[in-house]
């Protein structure tokens, strides 16, 4: 994994690329040649060397203490320093897996897990075995427990204006800890809502937006299929464009999603349903997970055919008016003497 410093952007995105991953994390210094790139990455191991696990994954009791091994390897030709430590694991709002910045204190599976050292020198086209602890305390919650191991480079580069960049690039193993006790998985939906955009065309149809939020209100990761649809009040449906599966979700984190509705009636009122069909691991057939199903009314007003209606109206009550007018009787003119005209008599 490449990319060009020294603009910041970058330099996250190469962080959040690597982050939670096995393979190496690739860097080329400003006006570097190939040799000077930099290539540094972070695996379980044994007590001699990398092994095969792609994460750790373990189940413990409260209070029992686990120990293992990572392997921090440096691919590149010269020595590298690199930051060791653990951290908890989040779901982005997107529903990404990620991990907290090492300024950032951990609460859970990364407060409980230290590295032997947290600095380590790494020779070039070398691996150092760094040993580790993870206590599980006592009053653990039962369930699972997600975080990881990093592995840190952090450097500063200059800008193209001549200002000075932290790049702070990480690479992340995962830690999968489950505490024995009851489980309990669990999705829900929160915060539905539904929004119609109105087709001018009075003759066609619009497009609705439904956007809510998934929570795992339960114990255990969880990933899912969802389906979203928009009903009218005589029961005829459309189907959102839902084209992804639920990420996988970690307890207590939820994301946020949009379902685009298109081809939509402008009936007056709409319902949103959004259905979720949750899924476990392989490890985990036997739990009873529920579906969820939950929706929600909004409004969508015909305004293209109102107002079509209303310039309907207004044109015939227009044109009735004056045709009234025109047809009325013109009025007569009488005398204002009081007395009645007697027409001349010729007299011979």
């Amino acid at each position: 994994m490449r990319f060009s410093p020294p603009r910041l952007a970058s330099a996250a995105l190469v962080a959040a690329l690597a982050l939670l991953s096995s393979a190496p994390v690739t860097a080329a210094q400003p006006e570097g040649t190939p040799e000077e790139q930099i290539t540094f990455g972070i695996r379980p191991a044994t007590q001699d060397a990398p092994d095969n696990r792609a994460r750790f994954t373990y189940g413990a009791t409260p209070g029992a203490v686990v120990r293992d091994y990572v392997a921090v390897s440096n691919v590149s030709l010269a020595p590298l320093t690199l930051q060791v430590y653990a951290s908890d694991a989040f779901n982005t709002s997107e529903g990404g897996l990620d991990l907290l910045p090492a300024g950032r204190p951990s609460t859970d599976v990364g407060a409980w897990t230290k590295p032997e050292t947290t600095t380590v020198v790494v020779g070039a086209r070398s691996v150092v075995i760094v040993p580790f602890t993870l206590t599980v305390p006592a009053d653990a919650t039962p369930g699972d427990h997600t975080g990881g191991i990093v592995a840190s480079l952090v450097t500063e580069q200059t800008g193209a204006n001549g200002s000075k960049v932290r790049v702070d690039q990480r690479v992340g193993a995962r830690v999968y800890l489950r505490v024995a006790g009851e489980l309990r998985p669990g999705l829900a939906v929160e915060g539905m809502a539904g929004d119609y955009r109105t087709n001018w065309n009075p003759l066609g149809r619009g497009s609705a937006t439904v956007t809510y939020t998934v929570r795992n209100t339960g114990n255990v990761r969880l990933r899912g299929k969802q389906k979203v649809v928009v009903r009218t009040p005589w029961g005829s449906t459309v189907d959102a464009e839902v084209h992804a599966d639920l990420p996988e979700l970690l307890p207590g984190n939820a994301i946020q999603l949009t379902a685009a509705v298109p081809a939509v009636l402008p009936a007056g009122w709409l319902t949103a349903q959004v259905d979720l069909d949750p899924s476990v691991g392989p490890d985990d057939q036997k739990l009873e997970v529920p579906d969820v199903s939950v929706t929600s009314t909004f409004a969508a007003v015909p305004w293209a055919a109102l107002a079509l209606l209303l310039a309907l109206v207004a044109f015939v009550l227009l044109w009735r008016y004056r045709r009234r007018g025109r047809s009325a009787p013109k009025p007569v003119r009488t005398s204002t003497s009081g007395a009645e005209k007697v027409p001349d008599v010729a007299v011979r």
